[in-house]
Parts: C-alpha cells; sequence; structure tokens
C-alpha cells in the first residue's frame, strides 16, 4: 500500500471523520487499523489524532479509545476567504453592542476556518460606512484578490447595492455569503437567525405564565427582521387561539432607520392610552432598545415591572443584562461557527456550488420582566 506524506495526514483523517464510516459518538478503529485504511505511518497519524482532539472533534479516553464527538468540516488547505465588515460600527444607537457582537462572531469563525488551513482576509467596511458604493468596491477587491469565497456581515448599503456586490461575487466564482437579516435568494449563501422563531419564542413564554392581551411594540416597518418578529408573534397567538388586536400592536414609522429607544417610549404612550380593561398585560418588543424604551417610560410613569406589565426583548444587548430585561439571544458563538462551516462546505462542492440557506434559532434569556397573570386577568 503506498503510503501519503504526513504532511496529507490532517485532511486524510477529516475526510474519513466525513466519509460516514463512523458517526458522530463511534469510537474510532485502533490507532494501527486507522494508520492502514489512511495509508499512513502510525507516527504520522497520531499528532492528527491530537491536534482534531485540542479542536473539540475526537476524545481521546485511557484505555477506551478515541470516540467521535462531532463531524469536523472539510480541509480547505490554502483557501482565501475574505470576511468583510464594520467593524468598528457607526455612530448610531447600539453602534457600541453592534461592534462587540461582530469581534465575537468573527473570532468563532476564525476557531473554526483557520484549523482547516483557511487564509482569512479582515476587512473593515467602517471607514467607508458614507460612501453608497463601498460594498461593490470591496466585491471588486475580492475579485481581484483572487479569494474562493466572501463572507458579508452586517454589510452597510442599500438592499440593491449589496444585491449588485453579491452579484458580481457570484459570476466571478467567488462563492458570497452574506450574514443579514434582509434576504437576498439565489444570489448568495446566507446564515443568520429565524427572527420569526424568536419572536414566536417570547410570545408562547408569555402564554405560558398566563398572558392573554400580548401586545407587540415595533420597530421602523422597512426591516425584513421586524416582519418576520411581527409574524412569529402572530403565528403564536393563532396557535393559542388567541385572535389578534390590532390595538395591541405598534409599529414605529416606515423606512429603515435603526430602532431608538424613543420607539419604545412611543408604544408605552399608546398602551396607557388603552382603557385599563383592554391594556395588554405583556408585551413583546421588537429588540432591546425598543424594550429599554418602555422600561424608562414605564419607571417615569409608575407602572411596575413585571407587576403591572410584563416585558420581552430581542438581541441580548449588554444593556439588556443591566437592565435585567427577559430577551431573546442570538447565539453569537454558534453563529460564527455556522458561517464558518458553511464556507468551508461550500468550497468543497467546488467553484459551481449551490447556494444554501441556514437558519439558526434563538434562544430565551429569562430574568426579571415578566411576571405571572392572576387567574382572574386571564379571562375576559
Amino acid at each position: 500500500m503506498t503510503r501519503q506524506k504526513s504532511k496529507d495526514t490532517p485532511e486524510k483523517l477529516r475526510d474519513y471523520l466525513r466519509s460516514g464510516t463512523v458517526k458522530a459518538g463511534d469510537r474510532l478503529p485502533g490507532e494501527r487499523e486507522l494508520a492502514d485504511s489512511l495509508g499512513i505511518g502510525r507516527t504520522a497519524l497520531r499528532p492528527a489524532l491530537e491536534e482534531l482532539e485540542e479542536q473539540g472533534f475526537l476524545r481521546r479516553l485511557p484505555q477506551q479509545g478515541t470516540y467521535l464527538v462531532e463531524i469536523p468540516p472539510p480541509a480547505a488547505s490554502g483557501a482565501s476567504i475574505m470576511f468583510v465588515a464594520p467593524f468598528r460600527g457607526n455612530d448610531g444607537p447600539g453602534a457600541a453592542a453592534e461592534a462587540g457582537w461582530l469581534y465575537r462572531v468573527t473570532s468563532a469563525f476564525e476557531r473554526t476556518a483557520k484549523p482547516a488551513g483557511a487564509d482569512l482576509v479582515l476587512v473593515d467596511q467602517s471607514p467607508q460606512a458614507n460612501d453608497p458604493c463601498s460594498i461593490k468596491q470591496i466585491a471588486h477587491n475580492a475579485i481581484d484578490a483572487g479569494v474562493q469565497a466572501a463572507v458579508l456581515v452586517h454589510p452597510l448599503g442599500t438592499k440593491e447595492k449589496i444585491a449588485c456586490a453579491l452579484a458580481l461575487l457570484h459570476d466571478h466564482n467567488v462563492h458570497p455569503v452574506i450574514v443579514s437579516a434582509r434576504n437576498y435568494p439565489g444570489l448568495a449563501s446566507q446564515v443568520y437567525f429565524d427572527s420569526g422563531w424568536g419572536s414566536y419564542l417570547a410570545t408562547r413564554h408569555l402564554l405560558t405564565r398566563g398572558h392573554r392581551r400580548i401586545g407587540y411594540a415595533g420597530a421602523p416597518s422597512g426591516h425584513e427582521w421586524m416582519r418576520e418578529r411581527l409574524i412569529g408573534y402572530r403565528q403564536a397567538l393563532a396557535v393559542a387561539e388567541i385572535d389578534g388586536n390590532d390595538e395591541w400592536v405598534w409599529q414605529a414609522d416606515e423606512g429603515e432607520r435603526m430602532p431608538e429607544q424613543e420607539d419604545g417610549v412611543f408604544a408605552f404612550k399608546k398602551w396607557l392610552a388603552l382603557p385599563a380593561n383592554n391594556r395588554p398585560t405583556a408585551l413583546v418588543a421588537a429588540n432591546d432598545l425598543v424594550a429599554l424604551g418602555i422600561l424608562a417610560a414605564a419607571k417615569a410613569a409608575g407602572v411596575a415591572i413585571p407587576q403591572e406589565l410584563s416585558l420581552i426583548g430581542f438581541d441580548n444587548d449588554p444593556e439588556a443584562l443591566m437592565a435585567g430585561l427577559t430577551t431573546i439571544e442570538r447565539p453569537t458563538e454558534v453563529l460564527g461557527e455556522a458561517i464558518a462551516q458553511t464556507v468551508l462546505e461550500r468550497l468543497a462542492a467546488g467553484p459551481h456550488a449551490a447556494t444554501v440557506t441556514l437558519r439558526l434559532r434563538p434562544v430565551l434569556i429569562e430574568r426579571a420582566t415578566v411576571g405571572v397573570v392572576a387567574m382572574e386577568e386571564t379571562l375576559d
């Protein structure tokens, strides 16, 4: 049997673990048998096993053997991936939280992509924040640099300009991956969160606490994620056979400006103006900024949270933690790892790989802003 050079061993081992011969949780063959099946020596195999163990894909137990914990992504030795994001943010509301979130996503991406052998080119779009064509120029730069894939995380620009950039990448065999609440069907692979599921989960949580009059405090209606979250809220009520009440849904203006705490203040005033017997006992907020505005307005009005009004936000920003806000969290590290897995899988599939869409499910973080409704309040 022809033996491979030791430098090929990590890739050969990854291919074996991805072949379906063993499944997650299975014990691998002994070192001698495994080395023979890969056509390598045991001396070359051991460092490859140790490397995958350090990365968390394998678990080696004394006297028991080696077990597959998780199937590793394909090897991408020498593949060049451009990773684009506005790392330094902008001056808008929540900019600091967004920048911190981007760094955590990128770090998780690196932890998966670099051990697979990929070379990363990080590009900060922040300096060109005011240039409406910057994302197109970045796409041209990626093409000129000869990268195999380009990841665009919350890119700045209009939807039309971003779609043009994705089309440029696609047409020049640079596989584009978009990480955005905006949808670009067919133009790029997309990895993001299921916003509709997040608000569905929040509404269901309130229902389990006895709430039946549940309102929704929205953000500017032009955002696709805003529309998805509103749909999820309405679906949860429909499943519970509760008729939606248009008086319990308050949206800010149209367009795609960033939400502000004032949007929450606006929603709270609408809530307070309703007759007491028709006010929602709980609100689902479109995001944490809106929820924080509601908290501030409720405090100013002497309305106790959660005794008089329960509240759930969305995003799990640092301010939400400090305020004790029950919220829906976008699992940051999971996102970064999923982006890397998607890119590596697409690269392994070849230059003409089809685009894929991956929607991750947010999770509920329960804190102090949701109370239980007294039985008599649930009966209308």
